[in-house]
This record gives C-alpha cells, sequence and structure tokens, in this order.
C-alpha cells in the first residue's frame, strides 16, 4: 500500500496532523462543517420565513424553533433602538417578568450597550464569576442565566440594537459561534428594519387617509384618462366609494359631458392649478380646485380636485350687496324727499291760502282742490321713502302692524300697479295681533312681492293681484300676495330663491329680490311658502311667528 504524502493529505482536508490521527480530525472538520452548513440552512429558512407584515412577537416565533436544531438557549431576546432608548421588543419565554418585553436597558454599563457600541459579538461565558459586573447581572441571576452572548443588529454599518441569546449553563457559548450568531443578527436586521420601514410607510398611509377622509368637502384624485382612483366619501350618490372608483369624474358628476371649463382639464394642460365655479342644474354653485401631481419628469401624472358647495356663501354676499345696493338707494331717496319736501310745503300752503279766499262756487275752486289733495298724496309719498329709508337701531325688536306694513308698501307701488291696468284687491284681517321686528325689512319683502306679481300678470288680459293677511291656528300670522299670472315651472320653483335666478329678462330682475326676501324671514323667525301652477298663477306667502304677548290692532 502506498504511502500518503501528509502534506498532500493537509492541502486536501486543512488538517495538519500525524497519519494515524488524520482521519480522526477529517471526521471532526466535516462534521463542523455540517454544522456550519446547517446553521447557514437555518438563516435562510428563518429568512425566508419572515414577512414585513409580522409582529415582533410572530418574529420571534419564527426565530425561535429552527434555533434549537443548531444552538441551545434558555433566554432569547432582542432590542431595538427606540427613540435614543434600548428596548427589549420580543423574547423567549413569552412570560417572562424580568428583563421581559418593554423593559429599557440603561446605557450606562449595559452588556447589550457595549455590543452595539463595539460593532461586534460580545461574548459573556461565566457571568456569575464574572469580575466585571453589568447593570443587567442583578436580574440575569434571578432567573438563573449563567453565559450569554450578544450581537449587535447593524444594517448598513448602523447599530439598530442587538440579538441576545441566554443559557442556564456556564460556558454555553464560545467564540467559535460568533460567525453564526453575527450572521444570524446580520439576516434579522434587515427583516426588522424592512418591518420598521414598512410600519413607517402603513402609519403615512393612515394619516394620509385619515387627513383626506377629514376633509369636509368633496376632494379626489384622477388619472390622465379622467378616471376616479380616490375618494374621501364612503358613499357616493347613494353607491359605495368603491363602486365608483374607475368611472370618469364627468360621468359621475357631470351626466357623462366632459366639461371644458372644468379647471381639471386646464391642469392637465398647463400642469398649473385651476380653479372655476361651476353651476348644476340643481341650482347649486360649486367653486372646484384642480392641483396637479408632476411625475418624476415633469409630466402630469394626476389631478387632485377640490369641490366646495359656495352656494350659501354667494347667497349671503348677494344679501349683502343686496342691502348695501338698498341703503343706497334709501339715502337717495331721503335727498330726494328733503329736496321735494320744500316746493311741496310752498304749493300745499298757497293751495289752501287760494281756496279760503276762493268761493267754492267758482269753477277754479275745484282745480285749487285738486292740487291740494295731489300735493297731500305726494307728501305721503315722500313721508313713506323717508320711512322706508331711514335705519333701524333694533333690526327686528319692534312691534310692527302687517296691515301697516302693507298700506305703506302699497303706497310706493300702487301708482305703478294701477298704470298697468292691474286690479289690486285687499283682504285685512284688522284684528291681528302685531309682530315683532323690523317695518322697514318686512316692507322691502312685501315690494319684492308685489313687483314679481306685476310682471307675472303682464301678458294678462284681466289682471288681478290679490293682498291677504290673517291667522294660521291661531299660532302664526301671514300676508300673502296672489296673482294670476303665468306661474313658476316645477323645475325652476326649487331654484327661485337661489342668488341671482330670475326668470326674467335680463332688464327686468336681478335674482336677488327673493334671496334676500327669504332671508328677511327668516331672521324674524318665519318663512316663505310659496304655491304656483304654470297658466294659472302663484301665491307667496310670508308666515311670522305670533308675539305671545302681542296685542290686537285697534
Amino acid at each position: 500500500m502506498k504511502k500518503v504524502d501528509p502534506h498532500i493529505l493537509a492541502k486536501l482536508t486543512g488538517v495538519q496532523s500525524a497519519r494515524q490521527s488524520c482521519y480522526v480530525e477529517l471526521k471532526e472538520t466535516i462534521e463542523e462543517m455540517s454544522k456550519q452548513n446547517k446553521r447557514l440552512e437555518i438563516i435562510n429558512q428563518i429568512a425566508r420565513s419572515i414577512n414585513v407584515d409580522m409582529s415582533y412577537d410572530e418574529i420571534i416565533e419564527r426565530v425561535a424553533e429552527p434555533l434549537r436544531q443548531v444552538m441551545s438557549y434558555d433566554l432569547l431576546s432582542f432590542c431595538l433602538l427606540d427613540k435614543g432608548k434600548l428596548v427589549i421588543k420580543s423574547g423567549i419565554p413569552k412570560d417572562q417578568k424580568i428583563l421581559g418585553v418593554g423593559t429599557v436597558l440603561p446605557e450606562e454599563n449595559s452588556a447589550p450597550w457595549k455590543a452595539m457600541k463595539d460593532k461586534r459579538c460580545f461574548l459573556r461565558p461565566d457571568i456569575w464569576n464574572d469580575k466585571k459586573q453589568y447593570q443587567e447581572d442583578k436580574a440575569l441571576k434571578i432567573i438563573g442565566i449563567q453565559s450569554a452572548i450578544m450581537a449587535p443588529l447593524l444594517v448598513r454599518e448602523e447599530v439598530i440594537g442587538t440579538l441576545n441569546f441566554g443559557s442556564r449553563h456556564p460556558f454555553a457559548y464560545s467564540e467559535s459561534d460568533f460567525i453564526f450568531v453575527q450572521q444570524l443578527a446580520d439576516q434579522l436586521a434587515v427583516c426588522l428594519a424592512n418591518l420598521n420601514l414598512y410600519n413607517e410607510i402603513l402609519n403615512s398611509k393612515k394619516i394620509w387617509e385619515s387627513t383626506f377622509r377629514a376633509v369636509p368637502d368633496l376632494l379626489f384624485v384622477i388619472n390622465g384618462h379622467y378616471e376616479i382612483i380616490s375618494i374621501n366619501r364612503n358613499i357616493v350618490k347613494s353607491s359605495p366609494a368603491e363602486s365608483v372608483l374607475g368611472q370618469k369624474c364627468y360621468h359621475l358628476f357631470n351626466d357623462g359631458v366632459r366639461c371644458s371649463l372644468c379647471p381639471a382639464v386646464k391642469a392637465f394642460d398647463t400642469g398649473k392649478p385651476a380653479s372655476a365655479e361651476l353651476s348644476r342644474p340643481s341650482g347649486k354653485i360649486y367653486h372646484t380646485s384642480a392641483f396637479p401631481v408632476i411625475g418624476s419628469k415633469g409630466e402630469v401624472i394626476e389631478i387632485v380636485c377640490y369641490v366646495q358647495d359656495v352656494t350659501e356663501k354667494l347667497r349671503m354676499e348677494a344679501q349683502l350687496f343686496q342691502s348695501a345696493k338698498l341703503a343706497a338707494i334709501g339715502e337717495m331717496a331721503a335727498g330726494v324727499a328733503h329736496e321735494l319736501n320744500s316746493p311741496l310745503t310752498a304749493i300745499l300752503g298757497n293751495a289752501q291760502l287760494l281756496l279760503r279766499k276762493t268761493p267754492n262756487t267758482e269753477p277754479r275752486y275745484k282745480m285749487l282742490e285738486d292740487i291740494k289733495n295731489c300735493g297731500s298724496r305726494c307728501k305721503r309719498i315722500i313721508q313713506n321713502l323717508l320711512t322706508f329709508s331711514r335705519r333701524d337701531k333694533l333690526h327686528t325688536n319692534q312691534m310692527v302692524s302687517i296691515n301697516r306694513v302693507v298700506e305703506r308698501s302699497l303706497s310706493l307701488i300702487r301708482y305703478q300697479i294701477e298704470k298697468n291696468n292691474i286690479e289690486l284687491v285687499t283682504d285685512l284681517n284688522n284684528r291681528l295681533p302685531e309682530v315683532r321686528g323690523s317695518s322697514q325689512q318686512l316692507e322691502q319683502v312685501v315690494l319684492n312681492f308685489l313687483l314679481n306679481a306685476k310682471d307675472a300678470v303682464e301678458e294678462k288680459d284681466n289682471k288681478v293681484i290679490k293682498i291677504t293677511t290673517g291667522m294660521i291656528k291661531n299660532k302664526e300670522i301671514f300676508l300673502a300676495v296672489e296673482d294670476n299670472g303665468c306661474g313658476i315651472s316645477a323645475e325652476n320653483i326649487e331654484q327661485i330663491f337661489n342668488p341671482f335666478f330670475t326668470t326674467k329678462e335680463g332688464r327686468k330682475g336681478t335674482g336677488l329680490g327673493l334671496s334676500v326676501s327669504i332671508g328677511i324671514a327668516e331672521s324674524h323667525g318665519g318663512r316663505i311658502e310659496v304655491e304656483s301652477k304654470i297658466g294659472v298663477g302663484s301665491v307667496f306667502r310670508l308666515v311670522l311667528p305670533r308675539e305671545e304677548n302681542g296685542g290686537e290692532v285697534k
């Protein structure tokens, strides 16, 4: 039998030995290599079994069981840095009270902290007899741990925590375990870093979605095909929000017609934010804004659309506009009235003087009497204008007679009505209690009713406007203006109180009268009711609450 050259054998096996023992050492080397391969297999198995949506406890469970095949332990845990503090996040056994989950390990004189600072495994073979004591040693003795090994969790050379093994036997671990423990720690560190990154992204997504859904107005995101990809509503037009995702926005909000005035179209074309006020057939007015989302190449990839219902806001602005307009008219009317008072005083005074000196049998007596009566009528109209234009210090804190409100209003508009050959019928209840409010504001409502009625009967042959006052169940007082005019269609009757909505020609109305009137009615605690039929006529009814202690009009 040929002799085996020991140099060749050493090169083949990596074992320097005499011939007699080389086979024993070769066997031991093969066993060690098998052990290392088994450990690498365990590491790969652990890495494959950990997912980013796992909890810390689920991760430690996936690590714990396979590890027992290649490494003994009685205590297994990992710590992570949390806002600068090293905290035990999970461990085996699960019910561990001392050094359990949530325990904060102070930095001063701490073995895990030493492993982190050194960025290498730290072996403690015999803790109970170690000359160098660490702050965790007292707790370790209580739970019976005599040896330990700690490996830093490194991610791109940055330490995020430690992986810790403990045994109830001294010298359970040696430096030969360093490589395996550090490899396991490196793999676990990557998994934990991915888990933390996933949780951060998930939390950011939840915060974004919460903020997105907290916006009270409609907010949605569309892609380049105008398809809705996200919306901050659970229910959209009586359907679950999920059912509208993927639909074209104009199919959902504009009856399938792509609107050229939509700011989303402009935002896609220009790459800049755009906004516009859009009116819907329902009479609602929406302020719509579109904000482009720019991609990495500078292209518009999505549009964030913000839709706000501004109908009420515009109504209030219209009321303010109308109030300012009426105030200006009132001041002008007051100025004109004061200017006319002086010549009227001279006309009436001279007419009365001439009447006293003229016998009633003379023909000129009748002419002088007509001058006096017309002058007196003009003076009453001027006085009513002054009353109408006068500002109330307490707008809704006077006791007002509805019948007097009607009379004053008629004195201002009677001439226009009679000039248009309109029959004016009044049916006023003379025993009505007074209401609390502003006579000037209520006169404005009556004037609006009468002007609308006058315009409604314009094309009729027999024109009739009827004014009625009365009680409803002895609790409410009403004032109604009825006409036999053209009437209002069903689709328009819901919109007549919207600002600027009008069915009249451009020169005949602004669409503000009824908008202002309903605001006045509501400020008095009342309401306006409307009944109308096409070709038959309309009834506008102002209903006000009765003042509990209001007396009857004498």
